[in-house]
């Protein structure tokens, strides 16, 4: 009797034990991936995603913040929006000169952007082919006629 007891304590806790791993499972795979991303990477694509939509001073506003935070990238873009902001956008976007310098070193100091970034594949210009262009025909000799009387 004693066995079948412990057998049954057995099953119940192997049955409880998938029961869980069941859980997290369903769990896992209902969670958007976006819930597992790096918080600053999320800020980044939220501010990416705003200036996509033409809400540029807002995501000006989270550049600033992820680079004083030290994010290389946004500090580029913060940089870049900053300095080309009035000819490109035809908005003009104030930073303190504290920020544009520490920004500055930020760049300077890497050696590449922290995120990947897209493969371009190289444009080479190419001459345009015509075709030859045929000499203009010549005019065909006036005939004088002479009218009969």
């Amino acid at each position: 009797m004693a066995k079948a007891k412990a057998i049954t304590t057995r099953s119940r806790w192997m049955f409880h034990l998938l029961a869980l791993a069941g859980l997290v499972l369903a769990l896992g795979q209902a969670l958007p991936a976006r819930a597992f991303q790096n918080p600053t990477e999320r800020e980044f694509n939220e501010a990416v995603q705003q200036f996509k939509a033409g809400r540029r001073a807002e995501a000006f506003g989270r550049f600033i913040a992820l680079a004083n935070r030290g994010d290389v990238d946004s500090a580029r873009i913060a940089l870049h929006l900053h300095t080309y902001g009035s000819m490109l956008y035809g908005a003009q976007w104030e930073a303190g000169r504290d920020d544009i310098d520490y920004w500055n070193t930020l760049v300077r100091n890497s050696p590449t952007a922290g995120r990947g970034q897209p493969e371009y594949a190289p444009f080479v210009a190419q001459p345009v082919k015509t075709a030859k262009a045929k000499p203009a025909p010549a005019p065909a000799p006036k005939l004088r006629t002479v009218a009969s009387n």
